[in-house]
């Protein structure tokens, strides 16, 4: 089988809860899924977001992009305990006119 088509056969996205954002309007949260078995470290540092906020006529307006601070985390204020706790909590970055 195609080693290609099972990898994208393999991601996946979930509806995590539905939230209002500026004006009332709904906008969705959702959890990507992709396996990392196999893959190069290089992708997996610069996978992008886990989660993202979706807004219905305006696309993707929000994520988490966690790996990425978890990489970076020598040169930020941020540690272990905080990367697995924005995990937990499934925070997600939103742009500030969305608000």
């Amino acid at each position: 089988m195609n080693v290609l088509f099972d990898f994208l056969r393999g991601k996946r996205k979930y509806l995590l809860e539905v939230i209002r954002v500026r004006n009332e309007e709904l906008a969705y949260q959702f959890w990507t899924y992709t396996d990392w078995y196999g893959q190069d470290p290089e992708f997996k540092i610069n996978r992008g977001s886990d989660r993202f906020v979706y807004l219905p006529g305006q696309g993707i307006i929000g994520g988490s992009f966690d790996f990425y601070f978890y990489f970076h985390r020598k040169k930020l204020p941020i540690g272990y305990a905080d990367f697995m706790q924005n995990i937990k909590e499934e925070k997600v970055m939103i742009a500030d006119n969305y608000k």
